[in-house]
């Protein structure tokens, strides 16, 4: 039996597409190790949205080399896709994919191993534009994520994906109400559907949402990211109707500047922004925010980062991912003038963190002066206690025992725990 370890860096995308490679190993034959002990092959589902990203997807393949150099490594997804040469030269490498057919690089794994190859097998990296469809029967999370749509047709300036991902294509949505009943039947409640721009899904995303949401067992839905211009006044009315769908949502935001948002290539600015969320909060209760910013683009000046920090506390987000702008050879940005130095954007990242966490602040201690109950899917056990989310993405601690995983319990938030970097608060199931 070969034994083969998995490695994947990056989104919840490449997550889903390595869980299917595992799933479809696991099929033909192959024991699956610890990508950290001595296995027969090795393969690295790659990253390459930073160049740091890239670096890391390179030493994850001379990690596996070293851990055994007579394995076979199979590299796959966006780093390789973006230079398969530089990938091919990496010692042990014996199969060089891309962004499609990843099942292609599973089967390249049980095929190569023990079979001397002179030259690594370089795969058509070329899009067909059609979407691989599989489906991952057992996920790796108590959220179960189901890759709905592939490829991006933005043209950020900051961004290589759109270059990596290829064309938009999407999964027929009888395939997706199909594995999303399996999920249901072995007591998956919630559902995060997920894509590179899984806003732009082709056959009706809030039509989708709306089947699922008829699914018996399944108690949540959500969308793993948001294009800000996408949850308008139309969306806003059909997802309000659609009660299983979960009032939260992320969004891609990456400014609250409309002069940064223009130089960025981004698709809206910050008035339909502040629109949409408003009449999201006005029509479905208890409605909250997440969010990707980007700080330090080049050109932004000290007034421009002002103008998101204010913006970014007027629409009071819950958390937020914020990332200093870093240079992405091959992206118009990397070549913008202006460029601004690290120390400048990581004081701009702590002066935002710190105005989302007062926001954040303020949202959890409302709803604990309040004493709302919600409704809490526990996901994770530590140490005597559980930890989930709320329908709207507040994580939560409270005591209970591994029984309560992948349940959902009523809980009353408790007090707010600052600077433990698990949790948001504590809470007590009632």
């Amino acid at each position: 039996m070969i034994k083969i370890g998995l490695c994947t860096l990056g989104c919840r995308v490449n997550q889903y597409e390595t869980r299917a490679m595992t799933e479809y190993l696991e099929a033909h034959g192959a024991e699956i190790g610890s990508f950290d002990e001595k296995c027969d092959a090795y393969i690295i589902n790659t990253c390459a949205v930073t160049s740091e990203s890239e670096r890391k997807s390179r030493q994850m393949s001379r990690r596996a080399n070293k851990l055994n150099p007579d394995a076979t490594i199979i590299i796959t997804g966006c780093a390789s896709q973006l230079h398969p040469e530089l990938c091919a030269t990496l010692p042990g490498v014996k199969y060089v994919g891309g962004n499609e057919e990843k099942l292609a690089a599973a089967k390249a794994a049980l095929e190569l191993t023990n079979t001397p190859i002179i030259e690594p097998v370089m795969a058509d990296l070329s899009f067909s534009g059609e979407f691989e469809n599989y489906a991952v029967r057992v996920p790796d999370h108590t959220r179960a994520y189901v890759k709905i749509e592939d490829g991006c047709e933005n043209k950020c300036a900051y961004c290589v994906i759109n270059k990596i991902r290829g064309p938009i294509r999407s999964k027929p949505r009888t395939d997706v109400v199909r594995e999303v009943r399996a999920l249901a039947e072995l007591g998956y409640k919630e559902i995060v559907l997920t894509g590179i721009e899984t806003c732009s899904y082709q056959f009706g995303l809030t039509d989708l949402m709306r089947e699922l949401s008829e699914i018996e067992g399944i108690e949540r839905l959500r969308l793993s990211s948001v294009n800000p211009a996408f949850i308008n006044k139309r969306f806003t009315d059909t997802v309000k109707d659609i009660p299983k769908v979960c009032p939260h949502f992320h969004l891609s935001l990456q400014s609250c500047c409309d002069k940064t948002l223009a130089a960025m290539r981004r698709r809206y600015n910050t008035r339909m922004l502040k629109e949409n969320c408003a009449y999201l909060r006005e029509n479905i209760p208890d409605v909250c925010f997440t969010a990707d910013v980007i700080c330090g683009f080049p050109g932004e000046t000290d007034g421009d980062f002002e103008e998101t920090l204010k913006n970014t506390k007027e629409l009071g987000l819950l958390s937020a991912h914020i990332f200093p702008f870093s240079k992405r050879p091959g992206t118009e940005a990397a070549t913008m003038p202006d460029q601004l130095p690290e120390n400048v954007k990581q004081k701009r990242c702590a002066a935002l963190s710190s105005a989302v966490s007062e926001s954040q602040k303020a949202i959890v201690n409302g709803y604990i002066e309040e004493k709302k109950q919600f409704k809490v899917l526990f996901e994770t056990y530590k140490e005597g206690y559980v930890f989930g989310h709320t329908e709207n993405f507040i994580s939560v601690r409270a005591k209970g025992d591994e029984k309560a995983l992948n349940n959902i319990f009523n809980v009353i938030l408790t007090n707010l725990n600052e600077g433990e970097g698990d949790y948001l608060a504590n809470g007590v199931i009632i």
